[in-house]
């Protein structure tokens, strides 16, 4: 069976994701321009990262071609370098999808009875490349909750991994 509680794409939940930090970044700077939020550094980055001028482009970008996914969850990065330069909204972005994928790694864990056993958990995505806010606050909460997991890196492609297990079951 499928053991995986998140990775259902953007739109029926992508949560701990790249691109669930970008869209709440987007939302974020929409909200300080707007009133209804608290003002972030990521009102100046993420427009200066997309190369778009002022919010009235941001919002045509938004609801163009250009809006893709892909773009989307680059914006990680930006929210990634905005946490760095101490923005507290970025900050809490990335603290709120740790937890997200946190949650998604326990569930994982407690359904195929790891807990106490010792397992390998692979990080895959540009997401993991925030260091400080993201992967070593999950690392550090994973490692309290089990304390035999060990924590890899991807050095190959996905698909590179399909076709050698597609190999070893012909």
């Amino acid at each position: 069976g499928l053991n995986s509680p998140f990775g259902w794409d953007y739109i029926l939940g992508d949560e701990g994701s790249g691109y669930e930090i970008g869209i709440k970044a987007l939302r974020a700077l929409m909200r300080a321009y707007d009133g209804r939020g608290e003002s972030t550094l990521l009102s100046k980055t993420v427009l200066e990262d997309l190369n778009i001028k002022n919010i009235s482009e941001l919002i045509k970008w938004a609801y163009s071609d250009y809006f893709l996914k892909v773009r989307v969850a680059a914006i990680a990065k930006t929210v990634c370098k905005t946490a760095e330069m101490g923005d507290k909204i970025s900050k809490k972005i990335l603290k709120e999808e740790a937890d997200e994928a946190i949650i998604s790694v326990k569930t994982v864990v407690d359904k195929l009875c790891l807990a106490d056993k010792e397992f390998d958990l692979v990080f895959v995505g540009n997401v993991f490349m925030c260091e400080k806010y993201f992967k070593s606050v999950l690392m550090r909460k994973l490692k309290s909750k089990f304390t035999k997991i060990n924590f890899k890196s991807l050095t190959k492609k996905p698909v590179e991994g399909a076709i050698k297990l597609a190999l070893e079951n012909l």
